[in-house]
């Protein structure tokens, strides 16, 4: 009986556990990572699940990524990062060996592609999570590309791992945008 009661504490304390430190981790890499922009395009799917979320296709990935090494689908690797001339992250080189400190990446799925060619890879911060209301609101405000020019996303990353940390439509962050809208 007394070692059933220890189990049950010690079973408690590691649930609590366990979420408490991921929310550490990302208020870690909030507020310590290098913060990056990364162009965008929103699209507004539903989960019964999660709820309503902001699905995010990255101008980063129209492009392979250039390696020296052979990839499958389903490896991880390590994406480096760079900023282009407009201010945008671009991803530079994919390597299988984490790179040294000083050097900002993100670890990442490969999806396809090859050596000769490069590769292309799945973004770990692919959703922006917003209320019933709010999301399918994103959506339209961003898909009318005539009057919406400069959609991207900023995202903090360090050691590897990337948190999402706000949507911008034209500058605003996505609910000063839509208020904006909303007055007009």
């Amino acid at each position: 009986m007394k070692y059933s009661k220890i189990w049950i504490v010690a079973l408690f304390v590691v649930q609590l556990a366990v979420p408490g430190y991921m929310i550490f981790e990302q208020q870690q890499i909030l507020s310590h990572g290098e913060v990056y922009k990364f162009k965008t395009q929103p699209i507004d799917p539903y989960d019964p699940f999660r709820g309503r979320y902001v699905t995010l296709t990255y101008n980063i990935n129209a492009n392979p990524i250039p390696t020296e090494q052979t990839f499958q689908r389903g490896d991880w690797a390590y994406a480096l990062l760079s900023v282009d001339s407009e201010g945008y992250a671009m991803f530079t080189k994919l390597v299988a060996d984490e790179p040294n400190a000083g050097q900002d990446y993100i670890t990442v799925e490969v999806s396809w592609g090859g050596q000769d060619r490069g590769h292309y890879v799945d973004v770990p911060f692919n959703r922006y999570y917003a209320s019933e209301e709010t999301a399918p609101n994103i959506e339209r405000a961003v898909w009318r590309r005539e009057t919406v020019d400069d959609v991207y996303v900023e995202v903090s990353v360090l050691d590897g791992k990337a948190t999402l940390k706000e949507l911008y439509v034209d500058g605003l962050p996505i609910k000063e945008y839509l208020e904006t809208q909303t007055k007009q």
